[in-house]
């Protein structure tokens, strides 16, 4: 028999599963709405297994929690029922663009900067508040049947409250193929990790592949940190010359010839494109 309910939620249908828990559809009963609830069951873990993917859901929870955008999925409430941690957030209607990818989905110029117009506003929205993703990736980035991009999965968020840079030194933490030199190599991470797999997004928009594949971890890691991609003209001619210099400066080695933040970002990208759209 099927799950039926987790804490006061009424489960309505599962709406993907992964290797540490799945994800559902769900009724809050109390405020009357459609939910979605993320779960981890921790059940045959070790305790240290099941302190680290609980810490993982309370600093999704806390990130969150500060972070009220049209650009982000909210997290509205997060508990523990039984040996399943979960945490409750906004219903999305729509998929996320990994999926869209995955299915053969091309994007056009205009499509792209739409995009990232709304990946860049959370950005710049959240790292005001002193959150850094550092998981910037398609399958977290959830598009709405109107084309409204909404950025979720804070799992691996740092709050920078005391403005130091978050240290996952010995650790990679991310998704690989869009991780930046710094994240892959274990060094102190801020905002422009973020800039970095956001420039890992727009150049897979824009040229139909990821800058950085390989065989293997280690190919992709040593791209990464030492190779740079082709430039997106040379692949499609039909794009602007000055994307080049875009994506050449937001996927530099080093963060400190990166832009600086989301919205410089932004105006760079809208400036080579010719266009004008702030971001909000």
């Amino acid at each position: 028999m099927g799950l039926s309910k987790l804490g006061r939620y009424d489960i309505v249908r599962v709406l993907g599963r992964g290797a540490m828990g799945t994800v559902y559809e769900a009724r809050d009963p109390n405020l009357e709405r459609r939910v979605a609830i993320k779960t981890i069951a921790v059940q045959g873990l070790s305790q240290e297994g099941v302190a680290d993917y609980e810490a993982r859901f309370r600093t999704e929870a806390l990130s969150a929690a500060r972070l009220q955008h049209p650009n982000i999925v909210s997290v509205y409430d997060s508990g523990r029922d039984g040996e399943t941690a979960y945490l409750v957030m906004e219903y999305v209607e729509g998929d996320d663009l990994k999926h869209h990818l995955g299915r053969g989905a091309t994007y056009t110029l205009d499509q792209s900067l739409r995009i990232m117009r709304d990946l860049l506003a959370a950005l710049a929205y959240a790292h005001a508040q002193n959150v850094v993703h550092r998981d910037v990736k398609p399958a977290n980035l959830l598009i709405e049947a109107s084309g409204r991009v909404k950025l979720t999965d804070f799992g691996v968020a740092r709050i920078q409250d005391a403005g130091d840079a978050t240290r996952t030194r010995g650790t990679m933490v991310g998704t690989l193929k869009y991780m930046s030199p710094e994240q892959v190599q274990g060094e102190p991470v801020d905002a422009r990790a973020d800039l970095f797999s956001a420039g890992v997004v727009l150049y897979e928009l824009l040229t139909a592949r990821q800058p950085f594949n390989g065989d293997n971890e280690f190919a992709i890691i040593a791209q990464i940190i030492g190779a740079a991609p082709p430039a997106p003209s040379t692949l499609q001619p039909a794009l602007p010359p000055a994307i080049d210099a875009v994506l050449a400066c937001v996927l530099a080695k080093s963060p400190q010839q990166r832009y600086g933040s989301a919205r410089a970002f932004h105006a760079a990208l809208v400036q080579a494109c010719d266009e004008v759209d702030d971001l909000s």
